[in-house]
């Protein structure tokens, strides 16, 4: 397949790269610097040199992909409004490039998610990250709402480390229970590849936690 992956050069968005193209995919990444992307002299991989809040550079991005994978992040910015920049933008560019499915990494704790975090990381959340939070609230209720073929990915905190393949896959609304603990990177990004690669989790929010 074909895959458009949205924060290629981040800690999660290089674990999609390494694993989609292991698995004989091929990526079109957007980003901004080029010199950070590791692949970017692989055959395999195509850049584009934009910015996931305009959707000109995405929907440039998305030609000829089969699905689109953001793993965009805030970095250590607890404050940013990224999640609600880019939304838009990627929604339009996906619906004028005809790609429907759509896998979104946002984060358990954002918008109501809180009531399936642990006690502990939900008070860490709203303590620290509430604004950040309540923007990746916003920006999933926003891809919900869309006619596209979504997956929002809910992981717990992350952390480096290898694949584990054990993780489990938690539809948000399937219960109560609260979640926390720890999630490697490596099996977010199966996660997200499993996703993106099959029909799984169409149009649900999906915790991922171990």
């Amino acid at each position: 397949m074909q895959l458009t992956v949205l924060g290629a050069t981040g800690p999660t968005g290089q674990q999609v790269v390494q694993q989609a193209l292991a698995a004989g995919h091929r990526i079109t990444a957007l980003v901004r610097d080029p010199a950070r992307l590791p692949q970017r002299d692989d055959d395999r991989v195509t850049v584009v040199v934009g910015d996931a809040t305009s959707r000109t550079d995405v929907e440039k991005a998305l030609h000829g992909s089969d699905a689109l994978i953001s793993a965009l992040g805030p970095g250590k910015d607890f404050k940013s409004t990224l999640a609600t920049q880019s939304t838009g933008p990627v929604l339009e560019a996906a619906a004028t490039a005809g790609v429907q499915r759509l896998v979104w990494l946002s984060a358990l704790g954002a918008g109501t998610s809180g009531q399936r975090q642990s006690r502990i990381q939900a008070s860490a959340s709203k303590l620290l990250m509430s604004k950040l939070m309540a923007d990746k609230g916003t920006a999933d209720d926003t891809i919900a709402r869309s006619d596209l073929a979504w997956t929002i990915a809910l992981p717990v905190m992350l952390g480096n480390g290898s694949a584990t393949g054990t993780y489990k896959a938690l539809p948000l609304d399937s219960g109560t229970t609260r979640n926390g603990g720890k999630l490697s990177r490596a099996d977010l990004a199966d996660a997200l590849l499993a996703a993106a690669t099959t029909n799984k989790w169409t149009r649900q929010r999906i915790i991922l936690t171990h």
